[in-house]
């Protein structure tokens, strides 16, 4: 994984364990965002604020499950 792909994955875990109020090493990149209770909404705020502090824009669909997804979707928007 490049050190950027790497960077992004990693601002992603933190922002959302900090959304959730847990440790980031308890959010796994591969696992599905409903494993952790988060509902559309949820994700759709946190994809505000992941665009808000990478300073990046993307269109998220449906096919955007996890961590793993988001980072690709990121890098290939921007």
């Amino acid at each position: 994984m490049t050190n950027v792909k790497e960077n992004i994955k990693d601002n992603i875990v933190r922002i959302i364990a900090e959304y959730l109020d847990k440790e980031e090493s308890e959010i796994s990149p591969s696992a599905n965002f409903n494993d952790y209770g988060l509902d559309s909404l949820d994700i759709m705020e946190l994809a505000m604020q992941i665009q808000d502090e990478l300073d990046c824009k993307f269109e998220l669909s449906q096919e955007i499950t996890n961590v793993e997804k988001l980072v690709e979707l990121i890098e290939s928007q921007n």
